[in-house]
């Protein structure tokens, strides 16, 4: 044994003989080293240890490595894996690192020294990628004592403001620019809430609690948030889901938060047209379709939009203001409540946003095939 690394491996292969000399290889480099036959053997391990680095084979009975690798990723993202294989036939390790989420391919033919050099390799990497997490807790424990300390002047702001203006009279200048310091300090408290939502999604404290969330009131959570952002636009909200629509298993504010950010989307990036929702049934969810007549977004952009901070013009001459964490935050509190938001759009033809929730446990109903409601503006301008 060498001196202790500090790095935990799991070897995962059939091969009792691989097995072994694997764990005594890494064993002389000071590696604590964990063995599993199979796949499964495998997850059981990787969910009682800290494991920084897989070695996995690639053809092994019941669970094929591909399999095994698929199911880690939907655990954790971030951890190192190399793919080990005596085969080299109809799949080269190009075509294999391009198609798996993995760092690394190791032949076993290429022998010891070879696997040491990938074992360093995802070390480094791993070390790399754990300094950039520590560096982004930090950014985020740094952004959320901000906006905690932001919190209380504003509301001191806001109802000293709301008080001042109870005593001009409705149409004084000074009623007009107590207005506009109102709405200005309004719009910095939702982004300092944005900010702490994000904080408390990135530091996993935001709880989910589902309840039955019917058609009727996802209706009425839609046309009351595009009621407030769309009444200065020529804008036509339409709801295009039939009465049928079943519940859903969500979180009611979240889902207030998610349902606002996209609105806010749209409407941001939608100058004049029309604003429709659609949905389709599957047998355990629901997919609502959020369609605009706006800009759209290049098929390259569509992961970036849904990274922190990220925007499509992140130049200082952006025509559009938001901070880029909107749509983040909406995907992510979609996610905790086993649902998701995806995008599809092409520049120039407008985009339509998906959000996918779970379908509420009870009878199955569908409501393919059921007449759609006339289209319902929740205000239209010009």
């Amino acid at each position: 044994m060498g001196d202790a690394s500090g790095y935990t491996i799991l070897v995962v292969d059939d091969q009792e003989e691989t097995l072994t000399s694997v764990q005594r290889l890494l064993e002389r480099e000071g590696h604590q080293v964990l063995l599993a036959d199979g796949g499964q053997r495998a997850l059981e391990l990787f969910a009682q240890h800290e494991v920084h680095l897989l070695l996995v084979d690639y053809f092994m009975p019941r669970m094929t490595g591909e399999e095994l690798i698929a199911e880690i990723r939907k655990i954790d993202t971030q951890v190192q894996i190399v793919l080990q294989t005596g085969y080299s036939g109809e799949k080269p390790p190009r075509e294999m690192l391009q198609k798996l989420d993995i760092q690394g391919y190791h032949d076993k033919a290429e022998g010891p020294d070879k696997l040491l050099l990938w074992v360093k390799v995802a070390i480094k990497s791993y070390e790399q990628l754990r300094r950039v997490r520590e560096a982004e807790i930090l950014k985020s424990q740094l952004l959320a004592n901000i906006s905690h300390e932001f919190r209380t002047p504003l509301h001191i702001i806001l109802g000293y403001t709301q008080i001042l203006k109870e005593d001009q009279p409705p149409q004084s200048a000074g009623r007009d620019t107590l207005d506009r310091i109102h709405q200005n300090a309004e719009m910095l408290l939702r982004l300092v809430n944005d900010f702490l939502g994000l904080s408390d999604l990135d530091a996993g404290v935001t709880i989910s609690r589902a309840t039955d969330v019917d058609g009727a009131t996802l209706r009425g959570e839609f046309e009351r948030s595009a009621t407030i952002l769309i009444r200065e636009k020529p804008i036509r909200f339409e709801w295009r889901v039939p009465d049928t629509l079943p519940p859903v298993a969500a979180d009611p504010a979240k889902l207030r938060v998610i349902v606002m950010n996209l609105l806010s989307n749209a409407v941001k990036f939608t100058s004049a047209g029309t604003i429709m929702v659609r949905a389709d049934v599957r047998d355990d969810s629901v997919r609502l379709a959020l369609q605009d007549t706006g800009m759209g977004i290049a098929r390259e952009d569509h992961d970036r939009i849904f990274e922190p901070f990220r925007q499509v013009d992140g130049s200082s001459t952006r025509t559009q203001p938001g901070t880029g964490i909107g749509l983040p935050i909406a995907r992510k509190l979609a996610r905790l409540m086993g649902g998701d938001v995806t995008v599809e759009s092409t520049l120039g033809e407008g985009a339509t946003f998906f959000v996918r929730l779970r379908r509420a446990p009870g009878p199955l109903a569908s409501p393919r095939g059921a007449p759609e409601r006339e289209p319902r503006p929740a205000s239209a301008a010009g």
